[in-house]
């Protein structure tokens, strides 16, 4: 199959989850025989030609940042001459958009109706738009801005929801990575057919993401002491829940536990998370370590007692939270979006009772008392080598693509 994948951005310039499954699933295929092109943004001044990179063609495009609407037109109009130019060269076999702001175009043109789509949908970027809008009005300072926004915010959400239906409803399969997001899609387009939505969660490098040889080293390298560290891995965004993560990390102090807590990423949040955990006292108990290097990375996650999962909504996989289980780290999470669908499977008790900090604390003082019985055990690594290694996606993905390849009729 030849297969052209569209988003916004890929590893290593972008750094995220979604990133990171375009760039494992399409190297994936690209092992198991398939052509795969990727056409993405780049923040470079100037786009490179179309190179080679691990195993998959990626075509870059440039653009300016001015405003949303000029932003988006700008996606719009070079993702469908790159797929234009790609598919003169060679037919596009499957056509997967990832970014409905970037694919719009080619996926409601003539040429790409008479192609196969198979885009995923990962999350409902108009209701993530208007969470970090809200968000932003009620920081900004400004009264003139706050009213601007308050203008903008509604024609811009319909203008998003608008190409998330079309690039939907254009489709000839959707992949969805949990039934969380196929109720979204039930919930928010009910004109879409569902059954043409497939689950297939997401996966995750076993291999990179395994357990340390030595924890103690690694633990030692990090600086930890014999405290019970816990991390997390978030973009400090609004809906991730880290606010209530460092409210709840006061409340655990407040019960005598010697419990660190290191938040792996960056984001808008950071000066306020930073002076949440002035106020509350948490200097030297919570560590804001900034974005880390993939190989840090992994070496928190190896170093650390537990991983903590703090989201209050919209979560649409987790692929942190698989990260996490791969090295055998317990993950406690709140039971927000598909979460649930990923630890109650495993063990209901690292479900936080709800998304408040105290919640949160409950959870986590909850999983010392009963951290003991799982000494020793694999489990955690058991459950992602079992579920979510990217072989084993990248196959049941294959399957799929073709499963709908093999029923696709053009249309006239």
């Amino acid at each position: 199959m030849h297969i052209l994948f569209v988003h916004r951005g890929m590893v290593p310039e972008r750094v995220g989850g979604t990133y990171s499954y375009i760039y494992e699933l399409g190297r994936g295929l690209a092992a198991r025989g398939h052509d795969v092109d990727v056409i993405v943004a780049t923040r470079e001044p100037v786009a490179p030609p179309p190179f080679d990179f691990e195993g998959m063609t990626v075509h870059t495009y440039t653009y300016k940042k001015l405003n949303p609407v000029y932003s988006t037109l700008q996606h719009l109009r070079r993702t469908a001459e790159i797929f234009e130019s790609i598919h003169e060269g060679r037919p596009v076999d499957v056509l997967s958009i990832h970014d409905t702001h970037l694919g719009l175009r080619a996926a409601r043109s003539r040429l790409g109706r008479s192609v196969c789509q198979i885009p995923t949908y990962h999350a409902p970027v108009f209701l993530e738009f208007r969470l970090y809008t809200a968000w932003k009005i009620e920081s900004e300072p400004s009264a003139v801005r706050r009213a601007i926004m308050r203008a903008t915010e509604p024609p811009l959400e319909h203008w998003q929801r608008r190409f998330e239906e079309g690039v939907l409803q254009a489709a000839d399969g959707v992949v969805v990575l949990s039934e969380y997001s196929k109720g979204h899609i039930r919930n928010l387009f009910p004109a879409v057919d569902l059954t043409k939505v497939r689950v297939i969660q997401g996966g995750v490098d076993a291999e990179r993401f395994a357990p340390a040889p030595d924890k103690g080293t690694v633990r030692e390298q990090l600086g930890f002491d014999d405290s019970v560290y816990l991390v997390t891995v978030r973009n400090l965004m609004p809906r991730m829940g880290l606010e209530q993560l460092v409210d709840a990390m006061a409340l655990i102090k407040a019960r005598g536990e010697r419990v660190r807590l290191v938040v792996c990423g960056a984001g808008p949040l950071h000066e306020s998370l930073d002076g949440r955990i002035r106020e509350n006292g948490l200097e030297g108990v919570v560590e804001l370590a900034g974005r880390v290097s993939d190989e840090d990375l992994v070496r928190h996650y190896q170093a650390a007692d537990a991983f903590v999962l703090p989201t209050t909504s919209m979560e649409g996989f987790g692929i942190s939270t698989v990260e996490a289980l791969s090295t055998n780290l317990p993950a406690i999470g709140t039971p927000a979006g598909a979460t649930p669908e990923i630890l109650d499977a495993i063990d209901p008790r690292l479900l936080t009772s709800d998304t408040t900090a105290e919640g949160i604390a409950g959870g986590i003082t909850s999983w010392l008392e009963w951290r003991s019985e799982e000494a020793g055990t694999t489990r955690y690594r058991d459950e992602v080598l079992e579920k979510y290694a990217w072989p084993r996606v990248v196959e049941i993905i294959e399957g799929y693509y073709k499963e709908v390849l093999s029923a696709f009729q053009p249309a006239a």
